[in-house]
Formats: structure tokens, sequence, C-alpha cells
């Protein structure tokens, strides 16, 4: 999957020109025919709307909504009004966004967003990062408003224009904590008035939505430059292959398959002690990639993801378009069915080349739905050691098989998954990647290897959650 909102679908986005409709204004029938159109999506494309709230609540933000839209709204603030809805689908893939050309002129061009980001130290929210320059404002100093509202009421609400699972969405309340706070406002701002702990109140001019766009992949490590999808090399003992992406056009899987299976006979040449292959920066995609890496070192059979799927005739117009068929299976059912397909063992053939040393698996925050499923996949089946750092933006339970559609009036996108994907040891209480061997994550692959193999020569291994 793409690495984030405002990398979506380019092509589709790049076709679409609405020039000097910015600042244009729909009136409150349009925008309810909008918002029941929304209500139509959720219910009856997503993969299962239920994970936090039943309809019953649903219904009635719908209702608070639709009663709130009595005046006319351009895109920009309609948009704003339903990104809450989408939070509580706790699908961190779900996005609801515009592309440029139709947001309003002072987030398209203008520094219309807070540039701080947060962490809370159990007391005290604290400045994390400042993005813009010339402010007295330090990492660290303890912040109590934001102007003049106080600062535990703005990140509660701000999580509500995030994704994922609540307590991912807090996690992204505080590390994107200025660009989420200004989609909270009813307008756009170019300057914040912030007060600090000892009673200071410091103005702040806003940054761009570029500025804070290289802030979060530079949090994920997904602006990081990825060279050839997977590439390996030689670190002492050490074998270290980086998987930096499974984003890999259908067209291009034999050459990675072969780029693979060339890697693994460099390996087995080196004959290194340790393999390291390294996840802990890659946003997913294809997932067939990580089942050629795992071919690459198991010969032991292993359980996969099991899926719910939801049957919709937009998903089957959304696939025609793309010029492609809907499976038998999923065609022949009824419109709203949730169809269950139970997780295949997968059994790997007899091949020459497999490495058969200790395999390491690393990931990180920016291990991410195809990553994350490897790494689940790998660590269910008990195929080789996770190392590193907890995932914050993906979790092993998720949803996926990415839809995306427009509204009729706004063409405000709307992306979302149509599966829900459930790890292979069918835990879905505990549903977080928790390394076997927690480590903090480097960029000095060297320090990084010493750091892990320190931990696995000590036997320190975190605890099992309890089941």
């Amino acid at each position: 999957m793409k690495k984030s909102a405002f990398a979506f679908f380019p092509l589709l986005l790049a076709a679409y020109h609405a020039f000097g409709q910015q600042d244009a204004k729909f009136s409150p029938r349009q925008l309810r025919d909008d918002l029941a159109f929304v209500k139509q999506q959720m219910y009856n494309v997503h993969a299962y709307p239920y994970t936090e709230i039943g309809k019953p609540a649903y219904e009635q933000l719908f209702t608070e909504i639709g009663n709130g839209l009595t005046d006319s709204l351009t895109a920009t603030a309609f948009m704003k009004k339903i990104k809450p809805l989408f939070a509580r689908l706790c699908d961190e893939h779900a996005q609801v966004f515009l592309p440029d050309t139709l947001l309003e002129t002072p987030y398209r061009t203008g520094g219309a967003f807070l540039p701080i980001s947060l962490v809370f130290d159990g007391e005290n929210y604290r400045i994390d990062k400042v993005l813009g320059e010339g402010s007295s404002l330090q990492p660290g100093d303890a912040i109590t408003q934001i102007d003049f509202v106080d600062i535990d009421k703005l990140v509660e609400r701000s999580a509500g224009y995030s994704s994922g699972y609540p307590e991912q969405r807090l996690e992204k309340a505080l590390k994107q904590f200025g660009y989420l706070y200004t989609w909270t406002l009813p307008d756009a701002r170019p300057h914040f008035k912030v007060t600090t702990r000892n009673g200071k109140t410091v103005r702040l001019t806003g940054v761009s939505a570029n500025t804070w766009k290289a802030e979060l992949d530079r949090q994920s490590g997904w602006n990081v430059q990825c060279k050839d999808y997977v590439y390996y090399e030689k670190i002492g003992d050490a074998g270290y292959i980086n998987a930096c992406s499974f984003n890999v056009p259908h067209q291009d899987l034999d050459a990675v398959r072969r780029r693979i299976d060339s890697i693994f006979e460099r390996v087995n040449a080196d004959a290194p002690k340790y393999l390291f292959i390294d996840v802990s920066k890659n946003s997913g995609g294809q997932s067939v990639v990580g089942n050629m890496l795992i071919d690459g070192f198991s010969s032991k059979p292993y359980r996969g993801y099991s899926v719910d799927f939801r049957r919709s005739e937009s998903y089957i117009k959304l696939l025609k378009s793309w010029g492609m068929e809907a499976p038998d299976y999923y065609k022949t059912a009824n419109e709203g069915d949730l169809i269950h397909i139970s997780g295949d063992t997968v059994r790997p053939e007899e091949r020459p080349g497999r490495f058969a040393g200790k395999v390491f698996i690393v990931v990180g925050n920016g291990t991410f739905s195809s990553a994350m499923m490897f790494a689940t996949i790998i660590k269910d089946n008990h195929l080789a050691a996770i190392a590193g750092e907890t995932p914050t933006l993906g979790h092993p339970n998720k949803f996926g098989e990415m839809y995306n559609t427009q509204l009729p009036n706004t063409k405000v996108r709307l992306l979302f998954g149509v599966k829900r994907w459930l790890r292979p040891s069918g835990d879905t209480r505990n549903n977080q990647l928790i390394p076997d061997l927690p480590v903090p994550l480097s960029d000095d692959k060297a320090q990084l290897i010493k750091r892990i193999l320190d931990k696995h020569k000590t036997g320190t291994t975190a605890a099992a959650p309890q089941r």
C-alpha cells in the first residue's frame, strides 16, 4: 500500500483538474447527498465498520452531521466534518482527503499548519519538534494550551481526525499533532498561540502541508531512497537484506523473484553466520514479495492469514475500471455478505540454496501493511526471530484490499479496505507485533546488528502476551 494520504493514487489525483473550484461552495442538499453516499459506502462496502462502535452510534453521528448541514460549505469544510467518521473504522489505511486542486487556497498554497509535534511524559505534553524556524519554543517545553484551549482536549480531538485503532490514533495525535490539529479548526489560520507551563504565550507562524509531508515521511522512514526494492550486503559475519519496499508493479514481480533468488545465492556464497532481513521502513505493497523472502530461508510449512471479504457491487465496478475481474465466489455471493476465507497452510517446495543459519527479521515504526503481514506470519509460525521496535503505524490484524471512490458533489476522496485480515495465530486481543528481541533501531547497520546479537546471546526476550 502507499505511504501516506499525500501519496495515495497519484495518477488518479493528477488526472483530476478542477482549477478555480477550491473555494466554491456546495448547497446543503448537495452536502446531504454526499453524506448519504458516505453512509452507504461505510455500511455496504467497508470490510467491517463495527470494530469500535455499532450501527446505532454511527447513526447518531450521521444524524448530528446532517442536522448541522444548514449552510453552504466548501469541499474542504465538508471533508473536515466527515473525517471523524472514518477514524472509528479502526482501519489504518482509511483516508478522507482532497487532491490539492480542490483544497481551499490557504491549505494548498499557504502556511496553515501548526508546526509542532508532541510527546506525553505522563504528566505534561511537551514539544517534541518545532518544524518552523525563528520560534523561541524548544523541544522539551511543556505546553498547556493552543489558541487558549486546553491541550489535553485538543490531543483527544486531533486523534479523531486520524485513522487506525484507538491507541494508534492517540499516538498519531502526538506525532502528527500540528498537522491533525489544523484539520480540526473551522477555518485556516496563519498564526497560532501556544501557552507554556510557565504561563508564557508564544505566537507561532504556520507551515505548509509539504513541510508536514516531509516530517511524516521522516517519522515512518518511507522517505529513504529504496534501491531495487530488496538489496543485500555483508556486514562482518552477518548478511543484511534490506527489504525496503514491497510496492512492486505486477509486471515486475518475475524480475523481483529473480533478484531475490540471486540475493540468496550471494548469501550462501558469503556463508554468513547470521542473516538479517530489515522491513522496519517498509510501507508494504505486494504480499507475495514477502513470501519470496520466506522461501529463501525456511522450508517449514506455515499458516497464512485468514480473511473476511465484503461483497459489494461497488468493488466489482472498481475492479472492472482497472481491467480486472472479481473471483467467481465473490461475484456470486449476496450483496453485503462477509465472505470468510480460512488461512491456507503453505508448504514450501524443496529447493537448493536456502539459507540455513540464524535469521532475524527487523521491524520498526515503518513496518506497515503487507510488510506487517510478512513479519506477523514469521512471528506466529516461529520461522525466525523478530527484532527491533514495536510498530505503531501498523497492526497484525488489519484491513486491506484497498477500495477508493469520490463523493458525487464535493469530490472528496474515500479510501478504505474491503478485506479484514486476521493473523495466523487467531489472536485478536493482543493486536501488536511485539519483537522477540526488543532493541532501539539505528541507521548504523553494524551497530544495529551488534545490539540484536547482544540481546540474542544474553537470552533476553520480550515476554509473550497472555492468551
